[in-house]
């Protein structure tokens, strides 16, 4: 479970996408950081740096916010959490750049 800025993203299918690179990360051994919630965020910044991350797409204190929820099992519904879900849509051209570099950033980190 990881939270965001509010526009972090905009497309169900392209958080899909990098939570699916976050889980083979961790599964593999090859998270960008030491927890799958912060290298979700590295991914949604599309930078290693956890500063640069935390300031262009981490989530603030009493502003709205993207929550992702992500893992292996469906998640139960999460109590007391309202909200909209992300449209789903093919990839845009940005957002498949975005998922490209988010793909290269474990090379640019090793």
């Amino acid at each position: 479970m990881q939270t965001a800025a509010e526009g972090a993203a905009t497309n169900e299918f392209f958080v899909e996408m990098l939570a699916a690179q976050t889980l083979h990360a961790e599964a593999s051994g090859s998270l960008l950081a030491r927890s799958p919630e912060m290298d979700l965020l590295l991914r949604l910044a599309g930078t290693t740096q956890i500063s640069k991350a935390i300031r262009e797409k981490g989530s603030s204190a009493g502003k709205p916010f993207l929550l992702v929820v992500a893992g292996r099992k469906r998640p139960a519904g999460i109590r007391g959490m309202s909200g909209q879900e992300l449209p789903r849509r093919e990839l845009s051209k940005n957002e498949l750049r975005r998922v490209e570099k988010a793909a290269l950033l474990s090379a640019q980190k090793g």
